[in-house]
Formats: structure tokens, C-alpha cells, sequence
């Protein structure tokens, strides 16, 4: 006698839940890579074939095939530590050209974005070179004036030694003189120093105005460089 509340599942249920929970399923085939071929020449020109990668060629190409021999991959062999330095210094060439491009064609969206024309381009040159040559007149006068005072100092020393003979000058004839000279000296190389500029100048303005005529394909705007005023 069953016990009571049992039931017996039709054997049609009791395939599905079995087939649900993976029991009775046909298992899936598992796809691997077809085994590979592996052949290299070596430093003796012979030809190496191995079904695994070949110690022989560890520093040469080696090929990876198929099984119907057909090229599955060509494996390289590692830098040595010379091409690695080439190979740094031909990344780094190529950095700095294509950063020396970039800069060049902002430099290039510069000058047309400032410049109309070459006349443009040169009013501007004029301008600067107008200041310059205001700060080395300016300087200029002020050596006239140094030097009268330096004269009037070495004369006033003179005069006192005149005067003393046996006597040390002063500290205050020979400060004023010291005084004068270094000043002198000051202004001029203030002067040197802005008739180097001058030049920059120029010659920033000069390889501005031959790009901005390729960029505009204009003849050349003919301007006589201003000479410097002093030096």
C-alpha cells in the first residue's frame, strides 16, 4: 500500500526536469585551435620547422603556420639594445616634428589672424623699432650728460691735487669720478643691449614677413631696414 498524499509524476515531467537541470543534455563539443606550425631560418641559412617555437631562431623572424601551411602570424624577435636606442630616438624625432608642425601652424593662424598684408606686418615693425630707438636716444643723452659730469669731477680732482700736493685726495673726488664712469658704463651697455634687440627684432620681423607672403602668395613688400642710431 502507497503511502498516503504520494504521487507518482508522469515520466514526461520528470524528462523535462531533467532536461531543465542540464542532466541527459548531449555535451558541447569544445572548438581548439588547429595545432601551429612553427619555421625559421637560422643564422646558417637552414630552415627549422617545430611544432613549438624554436630556441635556434630566438633572435630571428620565426613564422607561425597554419596546418595547411598557410601563414598564421610572423613573430619578430626582440630589440636588441641598439635598435631599442633607434627606435627611441626615431619616436622622439618624430615627436618633435610633429610638435614643431603643430607649433608652425599656430604661429601661421597667428600671422593672419594679426596681419592684413606685408604693409601691416611692416607698420608694426616700425613700431617697435620706434621705441627701441626712443630708449637708445633717450640713453644717448644721458652719457652727454654723465660725461660733463664726469669731466667736471676729474676736474675738480685735478684741482684739488693741485692744491694739496701732499695730500691723499679725498674719498668724495674719487667716488664722484667712480661714480660717473660706472654710470657711463651702464648706459652703454643698455645701449648694446637695445640694439641687440633691434636686431631680434628684425630678424623675427623679417622671417615673419617671408611666411606670411607664402601663406598669402604675395611678392615681397620693398622695406629698407632701418639702421640703429647708435653703434
Amino acid at each position: 500500500m502507497k503511502p498516503e498524499g504520494s504521487r507518482r509524476l508522469p515520466s514526461a515531467c520528470l524528462g523535462a526536469a531533467f532536461a531543465l537541470a542540464g542532466f541527459g543534455a548531449p555535451a558541447q563539443p569544445v572548438i581548439s585551435a588547429p595545432p601551429a606550425i612553427y619555421s625559421c631560418t637560422d643564422e646558417e641559412g637552414r630552415t627549422i620547422t617545430s611544432d613549438r617555437p624554436i630556441a635556434a631562431c630566438a633572435r630571428r623572424p620565426m613564422r607561425e603556420l597554419n596546418p595547411d601551411g598557410s601563414l598564421r602570424r610572423l613573430i619578430q624577435p626582440p630589440l636588441t639594445k641598439e635598435q631599442e636606442r633607434e627606435r627611441a630616438a626615431s619616436e622622439k624625432q618624430r615627436q618633435d616634428e610633429a610638435w614643431a608642425r603643430k607649433v608652425q601652424q599656430a604661429r601661421d593662424r597667428n600671422l593672419l589672424l594679426t596681419f592684413e598684408n606685408e604693409s601691416s606686418l611692416e607698420s608694426m615693425r616700425r613700431r617697435g623699432l620706434a621705441d627701441i630707438d626712443h630708449e637708445i636716444r633717450l640713453a644717448t643723452q644721458r652719457i652727454l650728460s654723465l660725461d660733463k659730469e664726469l669731466k667736471i669731477a676729474q676736474e675738480a680732482a685735478e684741482g684739488w691735487k693741485a692744491s694739496n700736493p701732499r695730500k691723499q685726495l679725498p674719498f668724495t673726488f674719487q667716488q664722484r669720478i667712480t661714480d660717473a664712469a660706472n654710470a657711463i658704463l651702464a648706459e652703454d651697455a643698455l645701449i648694446a643691449d637695445r640694439n641687440a634687440e633691434r636686431e631680434r627684432v628684425n630678424t623675427r620681423f623679417d622671417a615673419d614677413a617671408r611666411r606670411l607672403r607664402e601663406l598669402l602668395g604675395t611678392p615681397a613688400v620693398t622695406q629698407e631696414r632701418s639702421r640703429s642710431p647708435r653703434g
